[in-house]
């Protein structure tokens, strides 16, 4: 005859010692999410600080042909955005004088149309464009915790990107510089470069003595960015024409441009 052992149930120690284990293991994965999520948002927010630094001044690590080719919305515009939402929608008429190639920030799929403005945590991020120009995220604590703040400063000041000097020479085919005043006062040169969103052209006259020897200089007004500088020559003998030559100046933040010379299809020797 076969003797059958009772079953044995489990006892109320044992089942708080599970429970007491599946609460602390349930308390480590809750804190590893938290620290994730909100390595995430830091990480989220961070890249959008940056992206946004990047439209608006430019990447300077962006070269084409030897040359920088983006200087952002400061090279386009003319001037810093009043605020974030000027690098997606700017309010400029007319439309075909408008300088403005945005929208420069674009929404993922997963944001909303206005997710540009808004860091990793959901708050608004912070631009400012007086004297000292940055963006932040006040990292989902607000003002109570400063440590917690991330903030990118723009490279270079207000000065720095809109107000650079432009300087440089008119030659001729031989590479010399004219020094007859009757042919100096027959130089035109004239910068165009965009102001407030619009395209502004500051012309240089010879005859009113501003170009001594071919010498030209847009002194502190022009922002950064590749600009056109266009150069005319209008001779009067034997007959009425003119010579014209169009360059590529390129004017770094603080930097400028110097030393640019403008060649006209000419030789100074035969005009005077």
């Amino acid at each position: 005859m076969t003797i059958r052992g009772r079953a044995r149930g489990v006892t109320l120690l044992e089942l708080l010692v599970v429970l007491m284990i599946l609460s602390i293991i349930l308390t480590a994965a809750v804190k590893t999410w938290d620290v994730t999520l909100e390595r995430g948002r830091a990480e989220t927010t961070s890249r959008k600080l940056s992206q946004i630094a990047n439209v608006i001044v430019g990447n300077p690590d962006y070269i084409v042909a030897g040359r920088r080719a983006d200087f952002g919305f400061v090279g386009d515009v003319g001037r810093l955005p009043n605020n974030l939402q000027e690098l997606v929608v700017f309010p400029v008429s007319p439309p075909e004088s408008s300088r403005w190639r945005g929208p420069y920030l674009r929404s993922t799929f997963n944001e909303s149309p206005d997710g540009f403005r808004t860091d990793g945590w959901g708050d608004s991020i912070i631009y400012s464009g007086d004297s000292l120009l940055f963006v932040r995220s006040r990292g989902g604590r607000g003002v109570a915790d400063t440590t917690r703040w991330q903030t990118v400063f723009l490279p270079y000041d207000r000065t720095a990107l809109t107000l650079n000097s432009v300087i440089g020479q008119i030659v001729d085919v031989r590479g010399n510089t004219p020094t007859d005043t009757s042919v100096i006062d027959n130089l035109t040169v004239t910068l165009y470069y965009p102001f407030n969103g619009k395209l502004r052209a500051w012309s240089l006259v010879g005859f009113n003595n501003q170009l001594p020897n071919g010498t030209f200089t847009f002194e502190k007004v022009v922002p950064q960015g590749t600009h056109r500088l266009h150069v005319k020559y209008l001779k009067y003998v034997p007959f009425k024409d003119s010579m014209e030559t169009d360059v590529d100046v390129t004017v770094y933040p603080h930097i400028g441009a110097h030393g640019i010379l403008a060649r006209l299809n000419v030789d100074w020797n035969d005009e005077q």
